[in-house]
């Protein structure tokens, strides 16, 4: 029963213009009145892959976000290929990930929601979770054969969805978020031009930096950008002196050392001070770029564009962009990954993990569908499925060799791949295989993407806190984070003398930083003990 793309989806955006948009048990009970007890017209489930999922339609409704760079489209070939094998018939609510949050609030104040809420992050997921609003996936694991297999493989990863309660309220993604993973990244063409070897010490990397700076002496080699409006790469960076920094996306402000299984607080180390006199030193000898702390991504990749900075840390998908937009004014520009390296007195040739994210479905405990929700949920954890909402229907998009590598037909970037199917983005996908994305790579960008696999560090653990603690970090937590922001900008701008070091010290400990150690400490024996 094969099926083609709909009229028109070969219309491909610009590479240039899209790629600049591409850039996350113990089994409690539900406090709802038994979800789905009376699911009405229960739809059979098929046992067979040679039919759809469903004996008869389903129709179920959905809330999820979309995103701007590939805004949901009714005629998707997802949307047919789900219904195909599911008989699911999808009423989907789209929201611009700009509002969707707004949007979130207003349906959940309203009380009427939709079967299926697929959610970025699980921060609403914690407050609505143990209220009742969403079913606990652990009270229902038995009757998901797919997705119970899945959990008893993955369960160190799925615990980091967890709520404090010990209820499971989102079901947890794998794959889409290796998009999300960074790396050193330099230009392989000027250091060829001057002589230069990649780096590989803290020294070499300071040198080429000097040598760069010679050859080009209006440049900045080295150059950062802002994410959030703050130094986010030392998320990323710190790991690699040694220590860590705070994390409030991931609710772990302090940093957990894997060697001595504690909880400790980076930006007060010695390591982190080292870090700071390091990039204070490039700052004053203009060796990276004056506005590191809130240059935009326009202004950063114009800086990278123009040559005026030479080696940066970001997705390893700018591979990519750079490489294909410059490549047409200059044939020997070549933006290459960069192996990490160990900074410092203790650090290590490594990176924090950054394939990280957490996205994924939650059931209402309103639906009227209950058992049609988890068996569709539940599918989207089969192989079946993760082969089909990866690369579709055998045979249709992608051509297979003996050696059974997939090749694209007709798509040449991740971006065309998506706004033309539909695949991997939000809302439809539970497992997905990241060889679909990879498959839209050039030889450098995914060779770049395997090798930075094998300097990831361990994930940290994602941290669920109960109402006592989550009172700490909104108080002390937030007042912490942000008064180690002013003072890291203040050391590294050499607005403040490192021989102060010890009073700022003294000075985050007083705004309670026991309390919150405690805190970690006591929410991640919870995790522990859920395993």
């Amino acid at each position: 029963m094969k099926k083609h793309l709909h009229k028109g989806i070969a219309l491909l955006c610009s590479a240039a213009i899209a790629a600049g948009m591409l850039v996350g048990c113990s089994s409690g009970s539900s406090s709802a009145a038994a979800p789905g007890s009376a699911s009405s017209a229960s739809a059979s489930v098929s046992n067979s892959e040679s039919v759809p999922l469903f004996s008869e339609p389903v129709t179920l409704s959905m809330l999820t976000p979309s995103h701007a760079s590939w805004p949901f489209q009714e005629d998707w070939y997802v949307v047919d290929l789900i219904k195909e094998y599911t008989n699911v018939d999808l009423k989907v609510t789209a929201v611009d990930t700009s509002g969707f949050d707004e949007k979130l609030n207003l349906t959940m104040a309203s009380g009427e929601l939709p079967d299926l809420m697929f959610l970025i992050g699980n921060k609403a997921v914690q407050q609505y979770g143990s209220q009742g609003a969403f079913v606990n996936i652990l009270d229902y694991i038995d009757q998901m054969p797919n997705f119970k297999a899945w959990y008893e493989k993955n369960t160190a990863h799925a615990l980091n969805y967890m709520s404090a309660d010990g209820g499971l309220y989102q079901f947890p993604q794998q794959g889409v978020t290796e998009t999300n993973r960074r790396g050193w990244l330099y230009r392989a063409d000027i250091f060829e031009e001057l002589g230069l070897e990649a780096p590989t010490t803290q020294d070499e990397f300071y040198d080429v930096l000097v040598k760069l700076k010679e050859a080009y002496p209006n440049s900045y080699p080295l150059a950062f950008r802002s994410f959030t409006g703050g130094m986010a790469q030392l998320n990323m960076l710190a790991p690699s002196w040694g220590t860590s920094f705070i994390d409030a996306d991931s609710n772990t402000y302090l940093g957990y050392d894997e060697d001595s299984g504690e909880w400790v607080f980076g930006p007060t180390s010695s390591e982190f001070k080292e870090m700071l006199e390091f990039y204070n030193k490039l700052y004053k000898e203009g060796l990276l770029l004056p506005n590191f702390l809130t240059i935009d991504t326009k202004g950063w990749q114009d800086v990278i564009a123009n040559s005026d900075s030479f080696i940066t840390l970001d997705y390893l998908s700018r591979i990519d962009f750079f490489n294909n937009s410059m490549r047409e004014s200059n044939p020997d520009f070549s933006m290459a990954y960069l192996a990490p390296i160990g900074f410092g007195s203790n650090g290590v040739n490594k990176l924090a993990y950054s394939a990280t994210g957490m996205y994924g479905f939650v059931v209402s405990s309103q639906t009227k569908h209950l058992n049609e929700v988890l068996a569709y949920v539940d599918w989207m954890y089969s192989d079946e499925a993760e082969d089909l909402l990866s690369w579709g229907r055998p045979g249709d998009l992608y051509e297979e060799a003996s050696d059974g590598t997939r090749t694209w037909k007709d798509f040449t970037t991740a971006a065309e791949m998506k706004q033309a199917t539909g695949f991997e983005t939000f809302g439809f996908y539970e497992r997905y295989n990241f060889d679909g994305e990879l498959a839209t790579f050039t030889d450098e960008c995914r060779d770049a993407t395997l090798t930075a696999r094998e300097y990831d560090l361990p994930q940290k653990p994602v941290l669920a806190y109960n109402e006592e603690e989550q009172a700490i970090v909104n108080t002390i937590g937030v007042n912490i984070e942000t008064y180690v922001a002013e003072q890291i900008s203040k050391f590294m701008l050499g607005e403040r003398s490192f021989d102060d070091w010890d009073n700022y010290v003294a000075e985050v400990e007083a705004l309670g930083l026991d309390q919150l150690k405690a805190v970690h400490e006591s929410s991640y024996a919870r995790m522990l003990a859920a395993q």
